[in-house]
C-alpha cells in the first residue's frame, strides 16, 4: 500500500498534482483576501482530486497495474469518475477567472466561447468519449497492444481522463457551462441511460474466457470485470443522488430569491399604475424553467394580477 513509482510519467503527475495545488491555494487566499466566499468543501474537493490521481497512477495502484487486472480497473474508475467528478466539484475555472490577471482571464475566456470547446462538449461527442473508447478498449485487443507499451498504456490514461472531465463537468460541476447546458432532469437521464452501458461492460468482462491482454490470467480478468460493474454502478448511485441534492438545493435557493424579489417589489407605484410585481413575474417566466416553484408562483402573481387588471378595467367601462 505505500508502493509509489518514479518513472518520469509519474513523476510528472506528483509534479503537476503539487503545482496544482500551490496554484489552488494560492487562488482560494486571493478570493478570501477580497472578502469573497470560497466554501472549504471546494478545496478538499479539489486536493482530494488530485490524491487519487496521483494514487492510481504513481502510487501502489499504478504500481500493480502490469500484475492485477483488478488494479487496473480501480485505475480505471479513478481516472474516468473520482478524479474528474471532485475536481468538477472544485470550480477549478470559476477559481482561474477571479484570479488571473487580465490577459490570462481574456484567453480562458476566449477559449471557453471557443469553438472547439462547442463541439468536444457536445453530448454525443462526450458520450462516444466515455463509454463508446471504454468499451473498445477493454473488449478488444487493444488493451494487450497497450499494455505492452507503457507510454500508449500513458496515453490512454490522459484520454480516459479527459472523457471524466468532458462527461462530470456538466453534471455535477460548479463551473458555468458555456455550451450544452444541462437541466438537472437532463443530468439524471444521462446518469441513468450510462447504467446499462457499465452493467453490460462489466458483464462481458466477466463473461470472457480467454482475456484479451495475456499478462492477465482468466481469474483476474473475471475479478476485475465483476469490480467494474459492481463499483461503477456504485459510483453512478453516488453522482445521482449528488445531482438530486444539488436539484433541491438549487430549488431552494431560487424560492428563497423569489421570496426576496416578491417581497421587495411594491404592489404599485408605476405610472400607469400596474404593478410592479406583475412585470417581475413576466421576467421570471420567460428566463425560468418551466414546473420549478419560482415559475409557478410567477404563474400565480401574473394570473391574479391580470385577471385584478381586466376587472378593473371593466369597472371603469
Amino acid at each position: 500500500m505505500l508502493a509509489w513509482s518514479l518513472a518520469p510519467f509519474p513523476a510528472a503527475v506528483l509534479i503537476i498534482s503539487v503545482l496544482l495545488s500551490w496554484w489552488y491555494l494560492d487562488g482560494v487566499a486571493k478570493v478570501r483576501r477580497k472578502h469573497r466566499e470560497w466554501e472549504n468543501r471546494r478545496v478538499a474537493a479539489f486536493l482530494l482530486g488530485l490524491v487519487f490521481a496521483d494514487y492510481a497512477l504513481a502510487g501502489p495502484v499504478g504500481e500493480y497495474v502490469m500484475s492485477s487486472f483488478v488494479a487496473h480497473v480501480i485505475q480505471h474508475l479513478t481516472l474516468m469518475i473520482v478524479t474528474p467528478a471532485l475536481l468538477s466539484m472544485a470550480a477549478p475555472v470559476t477559481l482561474a477567472l477571479q484570479t488571473l490577471p487580465g490577459g490570462g482571464r481574456r484567453q480562458l475566456s476566449r477559449f471557453l466561447h471557443s469553438r472547439l470547446l462547442h463541439w468536444v462538449t457536445f453530448p454525443v461527442v462526450v458520450f462516444a468519449l466515455y463509454y463508446g473508447v471504454m468499451w473498445w478498449f477493454f473488449t478488444t485487443s487493444v488493451i494487450g497492444f497497450a499494455m505492452n507499451r507503457m507510454w500508449i498504456m500513458d496515453l490512454f490514461n490522459l484520454l480516459f481522463f479527459l472523457g471524466g472531465v468532458l462527461f462530470w463537468w456538466p453534471l455535477v460541476g460548479k463551473d458555468p457551462i458555456l455550451h450544452w447546458r444541462m437541466g438537472f432532469g437532463a443530468r439524471l437521464a444521462t446518469l441513468v441511460i450510462g447504467i446499462p452501458f457499465e452493467s453490460f461492460l462489466g458483464l462481458a468482462i466477466s463473461g470472457t474466457v480467454t482475456p484479451p491482454a495475456p499478462i492477465y490470467t482468466p481469474q483476474q480478468w473475471y475479478a476485475g470485470g465483476q469490480l467494474l460493474w459492481g463499483v461503477g454502478e456504485l459510483l453512478t448511485t453516488i453522482a445521482i443522488a449528488v445531482v438530486v441534492g444539488n436539484w433541491l438545493a438549487s430549488e431552494e435557493r431560487a424560492a428563497a430569491r423569489m421570496s426576496r424579489s416578491s417581497a421587495a417589489v411594491p404592489l404599485s407605484g408605476r405610472v400607469d399604475g400596474t404593478p410592479k410585481e406583475y412585470f417581475w413575474a413576466k421576467k421570471v417566466v420567460a428566463r425560468g424553467a418551466t414546473g420549478t416553484p419560482i415559475y409557478r408562483e410567477a404563474m400565480e402573481v401574473i394570473a391574479r394580477l391580470e385577471g385584478g387588471m381586466a376587472g378593473n378595467d371593466g369597472k371603469s367601462e
